[in-house]
């Protein structure tokens, strides 16, 4: 069997935990794809015998585990959902569609949905069902935007069956970010000259095997992050001063500039801390760690809009 030959496919479940087939137009395009099929805990049985040494343990629960990296890009058509909608969806995100409009993702705290994601490596299937996670966002200067998505989901054996041919089609090039690919990085409405954007949704995804309920919850989130950009003299932007008053401020950027490649990440109550400097091509660069809070509305902190 050869290692570079695996794919997965994931699809929303209408019934937590029930396979919903996913089809090859369920296909994700992903890198440093990998999985760990029988996670879960083990215990010893402590008896008591006449010599030393190990004794078998017993798994009282098995789940499996995946994480791979997906590029970002938009749909390809404004008001489509992106390929990996379903991903976001199964980490606690609402989708809302607008039709030749926007495709928009925001958190939810009830009402999770899951997924079912089926992993084929060369003639080998392994599945997760029930199947949530978390994501971080990444946009560095001069490389491909990428999210890095980590499931949980409920154990299946593996099987060996027919395999489904992928299809990837619902997935854009991506555009690496660059001055002319993303024209929009503002921090409390500067326009910083930026060279890294990192944040982390953080759901504590918990996984549950207790009488009468085997499941997988999300049962908190904490985004946070880091900006990193040039720094700019205290009178032009006093980038300390926000920092030690801890105040709230806006982050937007957006990257993309063609009508459906185009994502546009947004948050209103963005805490700035710890700044510290570092050299690049040798100027001054400020990094800045990042609290990405809700309003008292709740689930807020954040929206990823493609359009």
């Amino acid at each position: 069997m050869l290692y570079r030959k695996k794919y997965i496919l994931a699809k929303i479940e209408s019934t937590y935990g029930t396979d919903p087939t996913p089809a090859g137009a369920n296909a994700i395009l992903t890198k440093n794809l990998q999985i760990n099929p029988q996670q879960g805990n083990r215990v010893g049985r402590d008896l008591d015998r006449p010599s030393i040494g190990n004794e078998a343990e017993i798994a009282t629960s098995r789940y499996t585990t995946i994480s791979f990296a997906v590029e970002i890009a938009g749909a390809g058509a404004a008001g489509d959902a992106p390929g990996f909608g379903p991903l976001l969806r199964a980490c606690a995100f609402a989708e809302t569609l607008v039709a030749s409009t926007s495709a928009t993702y925001a958190f939810v705290s009830s009402n999770f949905e899951s997924a079912t994601l089926y992993y084929y490596h060369d003639n080998e299937l392994h599945k997760l069902t029930g199947a949530r996670g978390s994501v971080k966002f990444n946009l560095s200067k001069d490389a491909i935007p990428e999210m890095q998505f980590t499931f949980t989901g409920l154990h299946n054996d593996p099987t060996a069956p027919a395999l489904i041919t992928p299809d990837t089609t619902a997935f854009q090039t991506p555009l690496p970010v660059t001055e002319a690919n993303t024209p929009t990085y503002t921090v409390d409405g500067y326009n910083a000259k930026a060279e890294s954007f990192s944040l982390d949704i953080a759901n504590n995804v918990v996984y549950r095997n207790v009488v009468n309920s085997e499941s997988v919850i999300i049962t908190d989130r904490a985004p946070a992050g880091s900006l990193s950009f040039e720094q700019e003299a205290i009178g032009t932007k006093d980038f300390w001063g926000i920092a030690k008053a801890g105040s709230l401020v806006a982050v937007n950027i957006i990257h993309g500039t063609t009508a459906g490649n185009i994502v546009q990440i947004t948050g209103s109550n963005v805490q700035l801390s710890q700044p510290s400097l570092s050299d690049s091509d040798g100027l001054s660069v400020m990094n800045m760690n990042t609290l990405w809070t809700p309003t008292d509305a709740g689930d807020d902190e954040l929206s990823i809009v493609f359009t």
